[in-house]
């Protein structure tokens, strides 16, 4: 999987002078949809469906004046294709006066006005009466996810108005939220200004707290911990340059590091204190480029040639070949409409790693484990690589991906939609809704509120103390 930030505006093929412009992009997104998104092939009873709703929601926008309304109907009618990966970036504007943050299965106050400072951290357990189990389902159905894990990721979502209204709730009086503690807070109307709120604060746990380099590693007593939080580096940059055709940008090249040269430093060091167990922490990892994951594989000394690998296709078009000219050869590629990732001779891999960790190595993944991250770690799993921990991720393992981003012609709506589809090595687990760890750490909102890391004190007592 691979990532790309150039936003590309989508062909006009339908127009009606008789459809408003939110009818229009919804009719000429479905036509994008079928010749672009692999879905009305590997699954033509899905895009069926998208496709009887698509034409519902066009006659529902008959009306529509507002653009936040339209762009979460659309996410709505995206969330049919099952694919976490394809979405609608929905616009700012007017919000509640509070933040809503999902962790491991609940939803709390992340931030708020300051007049209620002592709010922050609690868990919501109701929305205008509504139990937040009803608001999950609902989201499920409102937002494009493959699970209730990625359905609740979207909670930051829910101080939007247009947003409560698609998922049912009624905000005539307001928005009240109820918490596990008993009390509630009532906000009645909505607000431009977002200074001053209280956050919550989570006492950070001093190893795995979450740092703002792509990739970084520290050693502590008899062990290295490595901290993988995107899958993306100035080769993968590179790479990505190549495909899309786009001018290689000097300020990437100061400070974007390379994963190559990071690992060959983390091997010096490894070695200089003899270390032999070795922790990767994904909780933080979205994805990027599955390469990375390759090489980090290379690294713990096993051969990606000849391991059990996905299957990826990708699906043929001329709009994808336009905006990306050297992802592969048309002249060259078979007539089907599903190309195997096998045939892109343009695709060129990043450098193979040459030093070996020999030692234990254990892998901590979490509800923020997404795309390639998602991709390394089912590898992993379905080739019984390295053991893992942590929590369910927020993806299915065989899946859509590897986005294109676009902007719809009528409304300047941007968004991503996919153009590939990821098979994985083992086909008997295809309908697995999520990756689960072979370990399974559950934490509760209070263990985090209080600064603990069960799943580091989990790999100290049991995997890496031997």
């Amino acid at each position: 999987m691979m990532d790309n930030n150039t936003f590309h505006k989508i062909p006009v093929t339908f127009y009606d002078e008789s459809y408003n412009k939110y009818q229009n992009e919804v009719m000429n997104l479905l036509r994008f949809i079928r010749l672009f998104h692999p879905v009305s092939i590997v699954n033509p009873e899905r895009f069926n469906r998208f496709e009887r709703q698509a034409e519902k929601v066009c006659h529902e926008m008959k009306d529509v004046k507002d653009l936040q309304h339209f762009q979460f109907a659309l996410n709505s009618l995206l969330a049919i294709l099952e694919d976490a990966h394809t979405y609608i970036i929905p616009e700012g504007g007017l919000i509640y006066p509070f933040e809503i943050r999902y962790y491991e299965g609940c939803f709390y106050l992340y931030a708020i006005d300051s007049k209620y400072p002592d709010f922050t951290g609690k868990e919501i357990v109701s929305i205008n009466g509504i139990p937040v189990k009803n608001i999950r389902s609902a989201m499920r159905k409102a937002m494009p996810s493959e699970n209730e894990v990625k359905a609740g990721l979207w909670g930051f979502y829910l101080n939007r108005k247009a947003f409560l209204h698609q998922i049912g709730v009624d905000t005539s009086k307001g928005v009240c939220l109820g918490f596990h503690d008993g009390n509630s807070l009532l906000f009645e109307s909505e607000t431009e200004n977002r200074s001053g709120w209280h956050q919550v604060k989570f006492p950070p746990y001093p190893v795995t707290v979450k740092r703002d380099d792509l990739f970084s590693y520290q050693i502590i007593d008899d062990k290295c911990y490595l901290q993988f939080n995107a899958m993306y580096d100035l080769q993968s940059y590179l790479q990505l340059c190549q495909i899309t055709g786009t001018k290689v940008e000097n300020s990437y090249l100061n400070f974007l590091p390379s994963f190559f040269d990071f690992i060959d430093k983390m091997d010096y060091d490894i070695k200089q204190h003899q270390i032999w167990k070795l922790v990767v922490d994904m909780r933080y990892n979205g994805g990027g480029n599955s390469m990375l994951g390759d090489q980090l594989l290379q690294y713990f000394g096993v051969d990606t040639d000849s391991i059990s690998k996905y299957k990826t296709f990708v699906r043929k078009s001329d709009f994808l070949f336009k905006c990306m000219p050297d992802f592969y050869d048309c002249s060259k590629c078979k007539s089907e409409e599903l190309i195997p990732m096998g045939d892109f001779e343009n695709l060129h891999s990043l450098p193979k790693i040459k030093n070996r960790f020999e030692g234990k190595v254990i892998f901590i993944q979490g509800q923020n484990t997404f795309s390639s991250a998602n991709y390394l770690l089912t590898t992993i799993m379905d080739n019984h690589l390295f053991p893992t921990v942590g929590t369910p991720t927020s993806q299915k393992p065989t899946c859509f991906g590897d986005v294109l981003p676009v902007e719809l012609p009528y409304t300047g709506t941007k968004g991503y939609i996919s153009h590939s589809f990821f098979e994985r090595p083992d086909v008997n687990r295809n309908e697995d809704d999520c990756l689960y760890p072979d370990f399974h750490i559950p934490m509760s909102m209070d263990e985090r509120l209080k600064g603990v890391d069960k799943c580091w004190e989990w790999i100290e007592t049991n995997m890496l103390n031997e």
